[in-house]
């Protein structure tokens, strides 16, 4: 469509004549004294940004000489974030042009090398939770990439490099950086027609036109400039029933972080600190702040309330970096840890943050609200398309200025565990788009959700997935000529199958695709791993009740053994319980299905053994636990980054902090047992009859690490089947997310082959030598076969082969 811009601008200009003078003050109560705004039209929003005519002095104005370009898209991304980054791929990748508009020089967002905070660690609240798809290929080819270590504050340019080059490999998506949304242009009250743009550098202004729009500035700015209904602070306790709301609505929003870089260069480098920073003269003054890493800078230099985050944002970056320069003052010169002092000496700032990392803004409330409940107690939604995993983690208000005397409510510490901890969580479509401007998508910050709710969705792994959603409902909507809304309630089936067969994970949807020709197979392999858990000579004590979920694959669990010891100095009796577990991540226990006991000699240190005589259902998990007692100890075994995972596929050990739920323990851990019978659940059919990680089951095939490679696994069809492409999906560690330089991980595939059967001889249809990523697509001439072969002959540092999913489908080609 066709765009008169100076009839829209006419209407602005109709629209500030009607609305009559106003006051900045006017302004604040409208976007911060309420915590739903609907009312008020575009064009009012527009005109309220502007001084007021009254003000303005008379004088002559030049003509307007810049270059005007109109251009149509179908899916227009506001916000070049990782959650902005990964909607437009995933778009573009399913059959959409796109235009992707980002304000900055660089993508990346929060996570370029402009502000340097890294994709959080949701792999620390829970187990075989790394976010996948388009995300992990970015952040594989980033780490195999980069000489430097992955950590906040030390994030370079490598990052931004690799958004780069995977935005600019879609030819169907056209990046628009250094232009920012300046107006939005309405069809009606509840549809986007184009929004105004304004490119730094070129001078060049553009109005973008398309039938749909995602919002994934992090401000929610697209939608507040169109209208959309949005929330904005806390809401009362008593609006969603959130045990951890306040009492009554406040915007005592969390604050913005700068980052720093420092650099050893070999000799002593003085540090005087300017007269306008702050003042850190004794430890006191960072009370329960730890900076003995002394390389980057740390995310409590934290700057907010009572400041507001959008319209006083040049104020609060003056603030954080007083604030910055004050908190490296005090490493260099007056701290009183020696050890810290005096690394310090040789170190000097070579990178300070002029862009603050923003933690919240507006968000805007779809058909559906993420609320206190959802994420804590979670239940399965039928348009769900991603997952969050963090922790309820709400800041202390006003960040570094307070200097709190209590420490930071860590969601994952005892203290607050039962209360902030969370179950992984499934993202519904409704959560995603605009209740009351029905072509406005989101993704990233200014997602549908309570305030208590967003303090765990608002990391930037959960927005890149859900950005990767979003871009498949889009592209959806263009199929079927229809808004999200219709998707979510006519079309959230497909849309989940296609997200799954793109490398995505929605918690309680599994693979169901009926053009997947792999589904009606029957897998097997040269060989497969029994269950097997490593041994270590950490104890970790019972301070808390402890337990372990573990696979079972066999329909009689006779006994465990537990590698314990005692200090106590008389015999212990240790009690166990087990019961049944739907998850890897749901760690509520559930009805005891019988108990066991044994007794720990005094001093004793060895395996165990608890007699169960239980009658187990094949195919399921089942959950372990010793009760508390301080004097005995369980072996947990942890695993060494860089090198082979021990830890057994899905399992997940826990302890009990008191509560609804167990917590696990992360970042790749197990303590050590062993089962009678012998358990094996990592067979060849995991990967034709699970999903693409450990979720209800163990879902990934294992070779046996005792027998050397080559590996493989076969399809096999009872009749011929007709294919032209193959996926496989290998293990890059769902366990962890590495921060080693030029990385790749050891479990996943290097080199491998695939052949076919065809005529009762082999033929190599695919050759590959050096792999490294998670997910390969092999796109080969028109096939006939009865059998597929995978063989694996290398890894890149494992002893055994592993693949979580084989895909097989006849595509038609355009």
């Amino acid at each position: 469509m066709s765009i008169n811009r100076r009839g829209f601008m006419g209407r602005i200009a109709l629209a500030a004549g009607a609305l009559g003078p106003w006051t900045p003050k006017s302004l604040l109560a409208d976007e911060t004294s309420h915590p739903t705004l609907e009312s008020a039209s575009p064009a009012a929003r527009q005109h309220h940004e502007h001084d007021p005519a009254s003000s303005r002095k008379k004088g002559y104005i030049r003509p307007n000489t810049i270059q005007i370009v109109q251009q149509s898209y179908d899916l227009i991304v506001v916000g070049g974030g990782i959650s902005g980054v990964c909607a437009a791929i995933s778009a573009a990748r399913n059959g959409m042009h796109v235009a992707l508009v980002h304000e900055r020089s660089m993508l990346g967002g929060n996570s370029s090398s402009e502000v340097r905070l890294y994709p959080e660690e949701t792999c620390g609240f829970s187990t075989w939770v790394k976010e996948a798809g388009i995300l992990e290929e970015m952040s594989v080819e980033e780490r195999a990439r980069n000489w430097e270590p992955s950590i906040e504050g030390l994030m370079n340019s490598q990052w931004d490099l690799v958004l780069y080059e995977w935005a600019r490999r879609e030819n169907k998506l056209h990046l628009l950086l250094n232009t920012t949304m300046r107006e939005v242009e309405m069809k009606d009250e509840s549809h986007i027609l184009a929004i105004h743009a304004a490119q730094l550098g070129t001078e060049k202004g553009f109005i973008l036109d398309a039938p749909l729009f995602v919002d994934a500035s992090g401000d929610g700015v697209l939608g507040y400039r169109a209208g959309a209904a949005f929330r904005w602070g806390c809401e009362a306790r008593s609006e969603y029933g959130e045990h951890l709301a306040p009492a009554e609505h406040n915007e005592n929003l969390m604050g913005n972080t700068l980052f720093f870089r420092a650099r050893d260069t070999g000799k002593p480098i003085e540090f005087k600190r300017p007269e306008w920073a702050a003042t850190f003269d004794t430890e006191a003054d960072l009370t329960h702040r730890g900076h003995g890493f002394i390389e980057g800078g740390y995310w409590w230099i934290e700057v907010g309330h009572p400041l507001h985050p959008i319209r006083d944002n040049e104020e609060i970056r003056d603030e954080a970096l007083r604030q910055l320069l004050g908190v490296w003052d005090h490493i260099k010169n007056h701290c009183t840890e020696s050890d810290i002092r005096e690394r310090a000496r040789s170190y000097a700032l070579e990178f300070v943050g002029f862009w603050p990392y923003k933690r919240e803004s507006r968000r805007v409330i779809g058909d559906s609200v993420l609320t206190e409940k959802d994420i804590r107690m979670p239940s399965v939604r039928p348009d769900d398309i991603a997952y969050g995993a963090w922790g309820v983690d709400i800041h202390v208000s006003g960040g570094i200025e307070t200097r709190q005397t209590e420490p930071y409510p860590d969601p994952r510490s005892d203290a607050n565990f039962a209360e902030r901890g969370t179950i992984p969580y499934g993202i519904p479509l409704r959560a995603c788009y605009s209740k009351n401007i029905h072509n406005l998508l989101t993704a990233g910050r200014p997602i549908s959700a309570s305030y208590v709710a967003f303090a765990s969705s608002r990391v930037l792994p959960t927005g890149a997935i859900v950005g990767q959603g979003v871009g498949v409902a889009a592209a959806l909507c263009k199929q079927y000529a229809c808004e999200p809304s219709v998707i979510a309630r006519d079309h959230a089936f497909e849309l989940q199958q296609i997200l799954l067969r793109q490398d995505a994970s929605i918690p309680g949807v599994v693979n169901a695709d009926k053009n997947d020709l792999a589904r009606s197979a029957q897998a097997t392999s040269s060989s497969n791993a029994r269950l097997s858990f490593p041994e270590s000579d950490a104890f970790h004590a019972a301070a808390l009740p402890l337990g372990q979920l573990f696979p079972v694959s066999t329909n009689q669990l006779d006994s465990v053994e537990l590698l314990l010891h005692s200090k106590a100095q008389t015999p212990t009796t240790v009690k166990l319980s087990l019961w049944k577990a739907q998850s890897v991540w749901d760690l509520r226990p559930t009805k005891v299905l019988t108990t066991s006991s044994a007794t720990v000699q005094p001093q004793q240190r060895g395996y165990v053994s608890f007699p169960l005589n239980f009658h187990a259902e094949p195919g399921s998990l089942y959950f372990i636990q010793i009760g508390a007692n301080p004097e005995i100890a369980w072996s947990l075994y942890t695993d060494k980054m860089g090198v082979p995972s021990l830890v057994p596929a899905g399992t997940t050990p826990a302890d009990d902090p008191g509560g609804s739920m167990c917590r696990p323990l992360t970042r790749g851990k197990s303590f050590a047992m062993r089962v009678t019978p012998e358990q094996r659940p990592y067979t060849a059919q995991n990967v034709v009859t699970g999903t693409n990680r450990p979720d209800r089951w163990t879902n990934i095939f294992k070779s046996d690490p005792k027998q050397a490679l080559p590996a493989w696994i076969e399809l096999n069809w009872q009749k011929p089947a007709r294919f032209n492409q193959i996926q496989l999906t290998f293990d890059t560690d769902l366990n962890r997310r590495t921060s080693l330089p030029m990385f790749r991980n050891p479990d996943c595939v290097k080199s491998y082959t695939i052949a076919v059967l065809q005529h009762g001889g082999w033929k190599t249809v695919v050759v590959e030598k050096d792999n490294y990523a998670r997910r390969r697509v092999h796109t080969i001439e028109p096939t006939t076969a009865d059998k597929i072969r995978v063989s694996i002959y290398e890894t890149n540092g494992a002893m055994q082969a592993r693949i979580y999913e084989v895909r097989v489908y006849n595509e038609e080609r355009a």
